[in-house]
């Protein structure tokens, strides 16, 4: 069987900018996504504004590196994490020691794919990434240095090469392919990346990408047909598909060794919604997918209730 893959957060565009108020060196790039910007109001403190130029969650590492005629500046973590919640806005402001002279200071960033510590919403529930009356039986994975209840994938393996459909509400962020080892050969696979709306991300591992039915900034829902297995096997000639849903920590945990990690992703085992009841996957334990209008609902805004509600059959 193939190496298991471990995860990892997506390339991180780092931009530096050292701030005077007197010159502003700008970053210019064709790739950057997210700017930084100051602004110095008339009492001479500094406002820090954001504009985000990319759909999805995005987080920032702020490292505030040297200040001067900063008021309370001890309260200021060296480094911040901070989530962009719209597409422009407000990070905080350092107000003046003297009111009378400005500030000067400098500072790096980098921005990273993902939301930190977002407030996890445990009302949405989820479906199944199958088609519906889909017998399934699921297996887990885990990382090794971590325990379970930090980090876990969850597997299906199949004979066939099955449907596989989106769990939650969300928008597709990112599809890339990355390589496993494969009996010796290097192979491809494809991983599709949603976001949720509460900061959570989804995974989708093992879709075919010749047979994708969904592209970058798609909005999605729950049910709605993404692709089918792609065409790697085990031993057995099981067609292999994970999935896990995760948000980015910066948390230090207890490892399997019991010394301290630093986490960069800690899975959330969310309830699902099948025939056998809203369940909390089990490994080894078999389930049948089903969906249901208020599950399938949840999310949706007024509009998007009404353009489905003459239809019951998921997307």
């Amino acid at each position: 069987m193939f190496n298991d893959k471990n995860v990892i957060m997506s390339k991180s565009i780092v931009a530096v900018l050292i701030l005077s108020l007197i010159s502003i060196h700008k970053i210019s790039s064709q790739n950057q996504k997210i700017f930084i910007t100051s602004v110095k109001k008339g009492d001479n403190s500094v406002e820090y504004n954001y504009t985000k130029s990319v759909l999805g969650n995005y987080f920032v590492e702020f490292d505030l590196e040297s200040a001067a005629n900063v008021q309370d500046l001890s309260s200021f973590r060296k480094t911040y994490n901070l989530n962009l919640t719209q597409d422009s806005g407000t990070f905080f402001k350092l107000d003046p020691i003297d009111k009378e002279k400005p500030i000067y200071c400098s500072y790096t960033y980098s921005y990273k794919k993902g939301s930190i510590n977002p407030q996890l919403d445990n009302s949405i529930v989820y479906f199944l990434p199958f088609k519906e009356n889909k017998e399934v039986s699921i297996y887990e994975s885990f990382r090794f240095n971590v325990k379970p209840e930090i980090w876990k994938n969850y597997a299906v393996y199949s004979k066939t090469k099955d449907t596989i459909c989106a769990m939650r509400k969300g928008i597709v962020t990112e599809i890339r392919k990355f390589t496993v080892a494969d009996k010796g050969n290097t192979i491809f696979r494809t991983e599709i990346i949603v976001d949720h709306a509460d900061g959570t991300n989804a995974s989708y591992i093992g879709v075919d990408e010749k047979s994708l039915s969904v592209k970058l900034n798609d909005q999605i829902y729950p049910g709605s047909v993404i692709g089918v297995m792609d065409n790697v096997v085990d031993n057995d000639k099981n067609h292999i598909f994970k999935f896990n849903v995760y948000y980015f920590s910066d948390e230090e945990v207890e490892g399997i060794d019991g010394k301290k990690v630093r986490i960069l992703e800690k899975s959330v085992m969310p309830i699902f919604y099948t025939a056998e009841g809203y369940q909390n996957l089990r490994s080894d334990k078999k389930y049948t997918v089903k969906y249901n209008d208020e599950v399938f609902s949840k999310e949706m805004t007024s509009q998007e209730k009404e353009k489905y509600s003459s239809n019951k059959k998921l997307l």
